[in-house]
């Protein structure tokens, strides 16, 4: 079987649109495959710090102020809160706003952007199997394609991957969950008495309902994303009630808690050279997922922009993508990712001590740990990798 495009992409999500934005806006043949027809849901906070909207301008040009303005943001706020509980560690406004954004609306977004640059696009087309060797796919309805290139942008279940030689149990030992749900702003829920956080425009992030985890309360525009997340060999069998436990404490139903959907989430299970042959891994198909916040859209956002730049140096001057994608990940993702987990190891151990740990780590880093969370510091030591934003 020839190869039908330079570049085939599994996967539409952030990752696999950004790989193909860069591709297609410099001339190659790239086609996204996914199983979905968009928009679709995904579960997610949908959370953006200044390093992911400095993607997005770099790569799509698109500015904070323009997605506010049609709605891909819906909500951007510079203030925060961290508790242990009901206790308030840290609470403030940061140098720059989070802006939120419901996945349906971004991934949507991100991939008319791709389709706009000339990337052929199919939607409901689902993956059977793949041949990493060869970049080639097969779908349910038995055609097949194959390009120079394939990328797994499909996820933490994903396909393409499995398809690949890694090691399934260092994957599964490091694999994360979290249970979310969405709650919009008008039910009559948040008239009763509930708790302060339900109602403060800002994010919430709560330690102290899970050994090696974190739950969270994030105001949209029209909805609160309620959710709790953590590492699933520790918590598996807990996560239920705990929820149960988080959502009670909110001052709401538990038995929201049990209609709450769950999903994967990579928690340290990162690979370090996420390729094999002529395939390459990004986003949450490689594990590319911070793990002390569960920050995932911006590493879904990064390394597809530096996948895509890196085979585009593959089909323009016969670079060798592998080593150019891997310096771009060793230089901007893996050491971040590698700190944040060793700084999550440090605070979630410290918790049988109580608070205290976490209080001085959050109060004594002031403003730098505002820098570090939106990546104009990097997780290891707080030294500085970026030169922010013009404020």
């Amino acid at each position: 079987m020839t190869a039908t495009h330079d570049v085939v992409i599994v996967g539409a999500g952030p990752a696999g649109s950004t790989a193909a934005q860069v591709l297609a806006q410099k001339g190659f043949s790239v086609l996204v495959l996914d199983k979905a027809a968009f928009p679709r849901d995904k579960l997610c906070a949908g959370l953006l710090t200044w390093k992911a909207v400095d993607v997005l301008e770099r790569v799509f040009a698109e500015t904070p102020e323009g997605l506010l303005a049609t709605g891909v943001f819906n909500t951007a706020t510079p203030g925060y809160r961290i508790r242990f509980r009901d206790r308030t560690i840290a609470a403030g406004e940061m140098f720059y706003p989070f802006h939120l954004t419901a996945r349906r609306v971004f991934d949507k977004h991100l991939l008319d952007r791709a389709v706009k640059a000339g990337a052929d696009v199919r939607q409901e087309c689902r993956v059977v199997s793949v041949d990493p060797a060869r970049a080639s796919v097969r779908l349910d309805d038995g055609r097949e394609f194959r390009g120079r290139h394939l990328v797994g942008a499909d996820g933490v279940g994903s396909i393409v991957r499995a398809a690949c030689p890694f090691d399934r149990s260092a994957w599964k030992a490091g694999l994360g969950g979290a249970m979310e749900f969405y709650l919009p702003r008008t039910d009559p829920l948040l008239a009763g008495k509930v708790h302060e956080d339900l109602r403060a425009p800002n994010p919430t992030v709560y330690a102290g309902f899970l050994r090696a985890g974190y739950g969270w309360v994030f105001p949209h525009k029209e909805h609160l994303a309620i959710g709790i997340g953590g590492h699933s060999a520790r918590h598996a069998k807990d996560f239920r009630p705990r929820f149960r436990e988080f959502v009670e404490f909110l001052g709401l139903p538990a038995s929201l808690a049990d209609k709450a959907k769950g999903h994967g989430l990579p928690y340290g299970n990162y690979l370090q050279a996420p390729w094999h042959g002529p395939t390459m891994l990004v986003g949450d198909a490689a594990g590319l997922v911070e793990t002390l916040f569960g920050e995932g859209i911006y590493y879904a956002l990064r390394s597809g922009e530096l996948a895509g730049e890196a085979l585009a140096a593959a089909l323009s001057r016969g670079a060798d993508p592998t080593a150019v994608y891997g310096k771009g990940l060793r230089r901007d993702i893996l050491p971040e990712l590698v700190w944040s987990r060793k700084l999550r190891r440090l605070l979630y151990a410290s918790q049988s001590w109580g608070f205290l740990p976490l209080l001085c780590f959050v109060r004594g880093g002031g403003r730098l740990l505002g820098e570090m969370v939106h990546g104009v510091r990097s997780y290891r030591l707080l030294l500085r990798r970026a030169a922010g934003p013009k404020i």
